[in-house]
C-alpha cells in the first residue's frame, strides 16, 4: 500500500468538505423554510384554518415543534 502524502490527505479532505457544505446548505434551507411555514401557520385565524382543514390543536402541535423536527 502506498503511503498517502499530505497533499492527497488535503485534497480528499477538501472534497469531503465541499460535499458536506452542500448538504449542510440544503439542510439549513430546509430548516429556514420549516420555521417560516410554522410562523405563517401560527398567524392563521380560525377561518383560514378551517379552509385548509387544520384544527387549532393541530396547528398548535405543529407550531410547537422545533425547526429541525419534520
Amino acid at each position: 500500500m502506498a503511503a498517502r502524502t499530505w497533499r492527497r490527505w488535503f485534497d480528499d479532505g477538501l472534497a469531503l468538505l465541499r460535499a458536506d457544505s452542500a448538504n449542510l446548505f440544503g439542510l439549513l434551507v430546509t430548516w429556514q423554510k420549516r420555521a417560516h411555514y410554522r410562523y405563517e401557520l401560527a398567524t392563521l385565524d380560525e377561518r383560514a384554518l378551517r379552509d385548509i382543514g387544520v384544527s387549532r390543536a393541530e396547528r398548535d402541535w405543529e407550531v410547537a415543534k422545533p425547526f429541525w423536527r419534520a
